[in-house]
């Protein structure tokens, strides 16, 4: 246990935009509020929203602060995909090209524990960052509410404690379903970046290639809209009102294919560490 505690504190440490992207977010939230109360009396705005492809914010009765609530769900959502990708596509690829991977070969470390580390902080560490994000921005708009606010208006737009364990909570149902959705992908970028220093932009252009093909061979997108679908289901479950439908949408049989696939690239990721 202490082990894998070191292993994860040091994965975090050197990894620090895990830390600093949501830390300048919240930086920047509190400067906003700041402004917005510095002119509070000449301030006004409205907030309009078109959606992203048909997307509607998931506002309710319930919802904490209504649109604001549901803007900051959806910015703490965007910033645990983008450190999810950006870890991903260095966390293996950092050891070679730093020639550290030698120094912990000599360690007694396993290499299916060093991944194994390595995937807990791209599925569980950055979005419970992210989620510190999320609770900050939402606490900051509640005191701000409690401020500015009478009671009548901070009850009908759910501005409350309660309110706030709620959004919270809320959001980690949702970041566990979209890991689960992430954990084929990070094996994916794994294995990729051990073999290119461009795993990201080499798997676009691989996974380009195969709609394309696909469709020249067989003159059916079939393929395609599965990849798509798959690539797709993070941001799909992010964007979604019920994240584990949608998840669970796939259907079983592709969810099973799913794991089989997972475990596969996990053991040539192993593989590849090893340097067998």
């Amino acid at each position: 246990m202490k082990q894998s505690y070191v292993l994860l504190k040091t994965e975090v440490l050197e990894h620090k935009f895990i830390t600093r992207l949501p830390l300048f977010l919240a930086l920047f939230a509190t400067l906003v509020v700041v402004i917005v109360l510095s002119n509070i009396n000449d301030f006004s705005f409205n907030i309009q929203m078109n959606g992203i492809d048909g997307w509607q914010p998931p506002i309710t009765t319930s919802s904490f602060a209504g649109v604001v609530g549901a803007v900051s769900f959806f910015v703490a959502g965007i910033v645990s995909l983008l450190s999810f990708f950006t870890y991903s596509a260095r966390a293996l690829a950092k050891e070679r090209k730093e020639g550290s991977l030698a120094f912990w070969h000599s360690m007694p470390v396993s290499d299916s524990k060093a991944i194994a580390i390595k995937l807990l902080v791209a599925l569980v560490i950055i979005p419970l960052f992210s989620s510190l994000l999320l609770l900050f921005i939402d606490v900051t708009v509640w005191i701000v509410a409690m401020w500015v606010m009478p009671a009548d208006m901070l009850i009908e737009n759910s501005l409350s404690l309660i309110a706030i364990g709620l959004h919270w909570g809320k959001f980690i149902s949702m970041m566990a379903a979209m890991s689960l959705a992430l954990l084929p992908i990070a094996c994916v970028i794994f294995c990729a970046s051990q073999l290119t220093d461009h795993p990201l932009l080499v798997l676009f252009v691989a996974v380009t290639l195969v709609k394309f093909v696909s469709y020249m061979l067989f003159d059916s997108m079939a393929i395609g809209s599965w990849l798509n679908r798959v690539s797709n289901l993070a941001f799909n479950i992010l964007t979604s009102n019920h994240p584990w439908q949608t998840l669970v949408s796939l259907g079983p049989i592709t969810l099973f294919g799913l794991l089989i696939i997972t475990v596969g690239l996990f053991k040539v990721s192993i593989y590849l560490r090893s340097g067998d």
